[in-house]
């Protein structure tokens, strides 16, 4: 397989071995992307699972995570890639994370055959990508990757070999590999201990556009989990049944990034003010689109934008927070018909739309018009409704009786203006 390259981009892997981490630490020593420990076999879930991602995520760095594979048959396999997808949920799901879930097959401990060896695999992959909806990565070592067939060779390939000279094997499945883990016996500022070090084949650009997402429009919150929709509904602190004005979305870590869903300008970003229907909300931001519109992002821990400045889709302006009434950490959005004055509040639900089908029809999801058949007049047979005219003004002669389909010329009004003339005695 092919050597390293100079600007690949750093990693790590993680687990409960590794301890409490210091991830500000980690990110500082130019460490990119982490994969963390989820789960293991049916049943297992690292503990130090959530506060890794979270930390991880609050530093700023890629994160994926793994589940280490134990199945002897298709039917385990099944159940471990439940089990996994589940965890998952408790970080927002998969697609809360910048890169792909990884199943980690590394050994045979139940000495089953090469061909189990792939419908285990097969199985357990094709499992968690229905249950979360992205093609997963297959992590493995030097030695056992040969027990994997053709079958898996599009999945991408993470493999350990721990040198800095000596390449991973050339393959069955695979001729070449995505991310190597070169080290078992790292050393990373902000990590006690020794840690895995990997490197992805590749810069950070190329990691982020091999495993960017394209956005799935039908769910414009994608990498949100929703807890409340738009409309009635009970409020969770009051527990009286009131309209809903926006849609609540929940986003890991509780102090996690929120990003601008379309471009705009900032109208307001500060503590909500009275009168402007946000004044229980805590810390909003509010961005006026290019069609007039105001997005309302609303109980965040602190604004990163400024009133004027203009901003684009998908810029930070925020960290999610549970300012003002809130019932948790969490986004409360509502997008407005108008943005003044008193940033387009009316006390009924009339100045407000449903957030998802608005950025929907934003981004140009449209119905496809049906285009009608386009047929040719045949000039020399009268329209129905028109049969007993036609009859009637050929029969005194205003029309010669030919093409009364066709377009009228001036010579042939002044025709009929003529006998029409002599027919009154003018």
């Amino acid at each position: 397989m092919q050597a390293r390259k100079e600007n690949n981009v750093q990693g790590i892997d993680v687990s409960r071995y590794q301890g409490k981490i210091n991830w500000l630490q980690v990110k500082a020593d130019k460490c990119e992307f982490v994969f963390i420990k989820a789960t293991e076999g049916q049943t297992y879930t690292d503990p130090n699972f959530t506060a890794n991602v979270k930390g991880a995520l609050s530093a700023g760095l890629l994160v994926g995570t793994y589940h280490f594979l134990k199945a002897t048959s298709a039917a385990a396999a099944k159940a471990e890639a439940v089990h996994y997808a589940k965890s998952l949920e408790e970080i927002g799901g998969a697609k809360a994370l910048q890169l792909p879930p990884v199943m980690d097959y590394e050994n045979n401990p139940g000495g089953i055959s090469k061909a189990q060896i792939n419908i285990v695999a097969r199985t357990f992959l094709s499992e968690l990508e229905r249950l979360t909806g992205i093609k997963p990565i297959i992590y493995t070592g030097n030695s056992f990757a040969g027990n994997f067939d053709a079958s898996l060779s599009s999945y991408d390939l993470w493999i350990a070999r721990y040198s800095d000279t000596r390449v991973p094997d050339d393959q069955p499945a695979w001729k070449s590999w995505d991310i190597w883990q070169y080290s078992e016996s790292g050393k990373v500022p902000g990590i006690s201990g020794n840690v895995d070090l990997n490197e992805f084949n590749g810069s950070l650009a190329d990691l982020k556009a091999r495993y960017r997402r394209e956005q799935d429009l039908s769910n414009p919150f994608d990498g949100y989990r929703i807890t409340s929709p738009f409309g009635m509904r009970v409020h969770p602190v009051s527990g009286v049944n009131k309209f809903h004005r926006g849609i609540d979305l929940v986003v890991s870590p509780a102090d996690g990034p929120i990003y601008a869903f379309v471009a705009g300008e900032v109208m307001h970003a500060k503590m909500g003010v009275s009168g402007s229907g946000f004044g229980n909300y805590g810390i909003v931001v509010a961005i006026k689109d290019d069609k007039g519109y105001l997005h309302v992002y609303a109980h965040l821990s602190a604004a990163g934008v400024k009133v004027g400045q203009k901003v684009k889709r998908g810029q930070l302006i925020g960290k999610q927070g549970s300012t003002g009434i809130s019932s948790g950490a969490h986004l409360h959005y509502e997008v407005r018909k108008a943005a003044s004055p008193q940033y387009g509040y009316t006390a009924t639900e009339a100045g407000v739309v449903e957030p998802t089908q608005y950025l929907i029809n934003y981004f140009g999801q449209k119905p496809v018009k049906e285009e009608k058949p386009v047929t040719v007049r045949d000039i020399n047979v009268p329209s129905e409704w028109a049969e007993a005219a036609w009859a009637e003004v050929t029969a005194i002669g205003f029309f010669d009786g030919k093409r009364p389909g066709a377009v009228i010329t001036r010579e042939e009004i002044a025709v009929v203006l003529s006998r029409l003339l002599k027919n009154i005695g003018v």
